[in-house]
């Protein structure tokens, strides 16, 4: 039986995942396969979530997953495709480079050549392999503990894991690129990248993600369902950003859990400026004391549009501090969604936790569904929360336009200063410049 407010996984997704075991039959040893298999059947035993289900009310997934997907090509995309990709990466970012298309590796574009930094295809590991042995548990226990059915279908669904390693007291001598796209030609398409990171202790790196796809006038779609486990160990200090731009007929989830140990500090941006239907399940769990947590967020939407944050903060120790902050600028018939809970324990004293939210809605059609929440266990503790949704400010707006701007240069400026917080979170330069240009650009699309 279903659990309540769960529907039935389509069957489609059954035939998905027994194409994939006949297509890894020579893999069947490996002990990855027994996660697939464990994947596969929590999902079927879970079920996809309703708008009846507390963290899905506002973002109905059934035009997601009611399509018929096909699983991506195996092999290495061909010569123009090669061009395409390579075209991606931003060339004035002297960084390590690593490239997945339709959700797999493409070995060719991907060069992380610094000694240090470590990154594997789980298959490649050895059974004798204390890594591999690691990652297996972490993956395991992930399995075990979550209630998020697309985490399992990511797992039934993921040809081959990847893992990156920072070592111990490294501290990395350039940013890592890492580029997701994708491509549907002749049907819809569903990808499930999984992807695990760990940072060692006393170890410093910075990772800019980017998401795209081929045009919207095609008529299939893409499901990106992307899987990420991040290990943060004491000392480490570790700076990820994500920018997501996929063309308006497309659907991704992103789902990260990240962990960090003492004196670490795990920082977040996140950055949705495309899709048809986004949704981003962030959570991070401090497991020791003296961790700083940034969760950050951008979201432009515009048309048809739904972009929804649920973020999960877990203080379970003392002394930890952490900021969480969320923007965005609406317009057309876009809708955006922020549920963000932060969750302070009995033992959790000494907490400092700030969450905020903010929308600036700039057409009379789009709307807002935010909820910050709290939860606190714990008496010796500081802790904020609040949210605000907006419409442009006219005085503000004549006030510009007297100065000499014109409706659009107005517009512009007031939400590059609503948006400021955000980019004033950022320290690493090149990334914030590649950042500030993307977000410009779409500010100018919806104007």
């Amino acid at each position: 039986m279903l659990p309540k407010y769960q529907t039935e996984v389509p069957q489609h997704f059954k035939a998905l995942f027994d194409q994939l075991g006949r297509q890894l039959n020579g893999q069947k040893d490996h002990h990855f396969q027994e996660l697939r298999i464990k994947g596969g059947k929590n999902l079927f035993d879970m079920g996809f979530p309703t708008t009846r289900n507390e963290d899905y009310k506002y973002t109905a997934l059934g035009r997601v997953f009611n399509k018929e997907y096909q699983l991506p090509d195996p092999k290495q995309p061909g010569p123009e495709m090669m061009e395409e990709l390579r075209g991606l990466f931003n060339s004035e970012m002297d960084s390590h480079r690593i490239c997945f298309y339709n959700g797999q590796l493409v070995s060719e574009l991907t060069e992380v050549n610094e000694k240090g930094i470590g990154f594997f295809r789980l298959s490649d590991l050895s059974d004798e392999d204390l890594l591999n042995g690691e990652v297996l548990k972490h993956m395991d226990h992930t399995l075990s503990q979550t209630n998020n059915p697309f985490l399992h279908l990511n797992t039934a669904l993921c040809r081959e894991p990847l893992v990156l390693v920072v070592d111990k007291d490294h501290r990395a001598s350039k940013p890592i690129q890492v580029v997701y796209h994708y491509s549907a030609n002749d049907s819809d398409l569903i990808a499930n990248p999984q992807f695990f990171v760990i940072a060692r202790e006393n170890s410093k790196f910075s990772m800019i993600e980017k998401h795209t796809s081929n045009p919207s006038d095609r008529e299939v779609a893409v499901f990106a369902n992307v899987f990420q486990r991040w290990i943060t160990e004491k000392n480490a200090n570790v700076d990820h950003t994500k920018i997501q731009e996929l063309s308006e007929n497309d659907f991704i989830i992103h789902n990260l859990i990240a962990s960090q140990e003492a004196h670490s500090h795990f920082y977040a941006l996140t950055a949705d400026l495309g899709s048809r239907i986004t949704r981003n399940n962030l959570e991070v769990h401090l497991l020791d004391s003296h961790t700083q947590t940034d969760m950050f967020g951008l979201f432009i939407g515009n048309a048809n549009q739904h972009i929804d944050n649920q973020t999960f903060l877990d203080h379970a120790v003392p002394h930890c501090e952490s900021r969480e902050w969320y923007k965005g600028v609406l317009s057309g018939k876009s809708r955006g969604v922020f549920n963000g809970k932060v969750l302070v324990r009995q033992d959790a004293q000494k907490t400092n936790a700030f969450q905020q939210n903010n929308t600036l809605l700039s057409s009379d059609h789009a709307r807002m569904d935010s909820k910050p929440q709290l939860e606190i266990y714990a008496d010796d503790v500081k802790c904020s929360h609040g949210a605000t949704i907006g419409q442009m400010d006219d005085q503000i707006l004549f006030y510009l336009k007297s100065r000499g701007l014109d409706d659009d240069q107005a517009g512009e400026l007031v939400k590059v200063a609503f948006l400021a917080e955000v980019f004033n979170s950022m320290d690493e330069g090149a990334i914030k410049n590649t950042l500030a240009g993307k977000v410009l650009d779409k500010l100018r699309e919806i104007q």
